[in-house]
């Protein structure tokens, strides 16, 4: 199945019906957006990203999408279309890998 076609932007709101947040597939629109949730969520300032590792910028988002766009998503209140949370995660084997090893280093630098 075509990774673009296995999600739809389609909300499915909350049993009150009253939700304002939906859930979606991240998307290319959305990058500087990302990066500045990651900066807030995680106290840094774009200045800071250029010289740590593990600052995930929007060059790094957009790699993100390019290596596997159906395991990204971000939470974006519909009424300002404004990203309010995001997910940064990744699938590796441990016992292949060095479990002590940075996101940094795990990922090539993200």
């Amino acid at each position: 199945m075509n990774a673009n076609l296995m999600h739809t932007h389609l909300t499915r709101p909350r049993q009150n019906r009253d939700t304002q947040i939906a859930v979606v597939p991240s998307s290319v629109k959305y990058l500087g957006q990302m990066e500045l949730c990651h900066q807030l969520a995680y106290g840094y300032t774009a200045d800071d990203a250029a010289s740590d590792s593990e600052a995930l910028t929007a060059a790094k988002f957009r790699q993100h999408l390019a290596i596997f766009p159906a395991g990204q998503f971000i939470g974006v209140d519909k009424t300002t279309d404004r990203v309010v949370g995001l997910t940064v995660s990744m699938r590796v084997d441990l016992k292949a890998h060095d479990a002590a090893k940075s996101w940094a280093e795990l990922t090539n630098d993200g």
